[in-house]
């Protein structure tokens, strides 16, 4: 998977650090180091909705680091819930926390994150 740059390996991951406290992150090669953040996006529900369908408010155009130095490491954000290429495609999913963090954020509040069951 290459985005964003040359040479540069990228993905967008989801990590939760429990009940709310969800982030989105750019992660990608930065340097020397393997898996840095190299942007992050709160985790609510509209970004985590978006996410999971069509990634449309995830800008992931490389510009340079937008994270501070102490916010680098993708393991200090939690346990991972989903990983995806910046096309979308699913790379990797914890099912455990993944049906944990829709009921957090989507079912508990009778909403779906999916566009296509969405009521209008």
């Amino acid at each position: 998977m290459r985005a964003c740059g040359v040479g540069m390996t990228a993905r967008i991951e989801w990590r939760t650090k429990g009940a709310g406290d969800d982030g989105l992150l750019f992660v990608g090669d930065y340097g020397e180091a393997d898996d840095t953040v190299l942007k992050a996006w709160d985790g609510d529900a509209a970004q985590i909705a978006d996410f999971l369908n069509d990634m449309e408010g995830l800008d992931t155009v490389f510009t340079g680091l937008e994270t501070d130095v102490d916010q680098r490491d993708p393991q200090q954000w939690g346990e991972l819930v989903m990983v995806r290429s910046p096309e979308g495609d699913v790379l990797y999913i914890n099912p455990e926390r993944y049906w944990d963090a829709i009921y957090y954020w989507f079912r508990s509040h009778g909403n779906d994150p999916h566009n296509a069951t969405r009521r209008e």
